[in-house]
């Protein structure tokens, strides 16, 4: 049952951030905000690596250059906010990894 959960929130997590890039005319740092905590709290309970969340980013990053060759400026603009707060969460990730090598 805890699988479950844990998949429908992974769930929900993709399908807010597909949303919030390519559905919604409007940006929220609210709705950020809680897609960006439910990224976390998968991270931790799926113990993602770092890596994970900057794989993330680069996907969001690379998504940039064609989106703005197809005019769609808005959802380019997202699409780069979506890479920023993935790369922020993967370095958080990374240090927190680092110090606890480091400590053992």
């Amino acid at each position: 049952m805890e699988n479950i959960k844990n998949f429908l929130i992974l769930i929900i997590a993709g399908i807010g951030i597909f949303f919030d890039i390519f559905v919604f005319r409007f940006t929220s740092d609210l709705l950020i905000l809680f897609l960006i905590g439910l990224w976390t709290i998968l991270a931790y309970r799926y113990k993602f690596k770092g890596r994970v969340s900057i794989a993330g980013a680069l996907i969001f990053l690379t998504m940039c250059p064609f989106l703005l060759i197809f005019k769609k400026d808005l959802v380019a603009e997202k699409s780069a906010i979506w890479a920023y707060m993935f790369l922020v969460v993967g370095v958080i990730q990374m240090i927190i990894e680092y110090v606890k090598e480091n400590r053992y």
